[in-house]
């Protein structure tokens, strides 16, 4: 883990206006700010943003160097995120070896008809923290961007998900980071390595992302259904990170409830390693499309 992470986006930054690059003046992170994923995250992704945005129009900027300070931009995201990511849990249709070396006990996942109704009850009583709303709307504010959008948008019209499907998942996964596999926050540079592991089994390295996401969807089946209402966007949530905080410990998932009165405390920290005290610092998928139906960017789903 990096000493210091503020130090490091500092350094990039004096790097960034040495090349004539636009980038966000945080220096050491502002007062209030700590190390913590959800005060850095947000502001590496918003480095990123701004030297996708003035790289082109910067003249003086060598390409090659703007691309390696991306990419160490996006390697301490992706360091910070690995310790904060709920981990996920394989499955045999997508990946055999990984459920097989998997040390965690076997799950049988819930049917959807048995859970719907508890879904509808829990998104629609759900309320987002006060002390959290800024940082939910963030994530959101993030996921209307024209760049996600049209990102988000482009996957859903080859695969017929919901487009804020797909962005929540970006977000939880992979930081809003497109050069990294929406399955599991993987360095788009190659492969996955963590679970679903070798995906996708066909693509265009490295840097098609899309191709990737679509892999991801589709390796679950969801590319092929047709009904995405309420329960059904709930239910193919949760299952893409996994059924054990609902089977094993008895809570509702921080993957769709963090940040929100229907989840405190409780989390993998690794895999397989559970710790019931420890809180997600992330908002969950649910929380996000319930910010989203609240300021009218989306319809609630039936």
């Amino acid at each position: 883990m990096s000493a210091d992470p503020w130090l490091e986006l500092d350094a990039m930054t004096r790097a960034a206006e040495a090349m004539g690059l636009s980038a966000p003046h945080m220096s050491l992170g502002p007062a209030t700010a700590t190390s913590d994923y959800n005060d850095i995250a947000p502001a590496i992704i918003d480095f990123i943003d701004s030297i996708e945005r003035s790289a082109p129009a910067t003249r003086t900027a060598d390409p090659d160097s703007v691309a390696n300070l991306l990419e160490q931009a996006s390697s301490l995201l992706r360091e910070l995120r690995e310790a904060e990511r709920a981990p996920r849990e394989p499955e045999e249709d997508e990946d055999p070896e990984g459920r097989s070396a998997f040390a965690g006990p076997a799950i049988v996942a819930p049917k959807l008809e048995e859970i719907a109704a508890g879904y509808k009850q829990l998104f629609t009583t759900c309320k987002i923290r006060d002390d959290k709303r800024g940082e939910v709307m963030g994530y959101v504010n993030k996921m209307l961007e024209e760049k996600r959008r049209k990102a988000y948008e482009d996957v859903s019209a080859k695969s017929c998900i919901p487009w804020y499907f797909v962005g929540a998942i970006h977000a939880l996964e992979a930081s809003f980071d497109f050069t990294a596999h929406l399955h599991n926050g993987d360095s788009l540079r190659k492969r996955t390595w963590q679970i679903p592991a070798n995906r996708p089994t066909v693509w265009l390295p490295p840097s098609d992302w899309a191709s990737s996401a679509i892999d991801a969807l589709s390796m679950k089946g969801y590319d092929k259904e047709n009904r995405w209402g309420l329960a059904e966007i709930m239910y193919r949530w949760e299952r893409y990170n996994g059924w054990r905080l609902r089977l094993l410990y008895n809570i509702n998932s921080p993957y769709l409830w963090s940040y929100s009165n229907h989840y405190s405390k409780g989390k993998f920290v690794r895999d397989n390693v559970w710790d019931e005290n420890a809180v997600s610092k992330q908002p969950g998928a649910a929380v996000l499309l319930k910010a989203l139906v609240e300021m009218g960017a989306v319809k609630e789903p039936a």
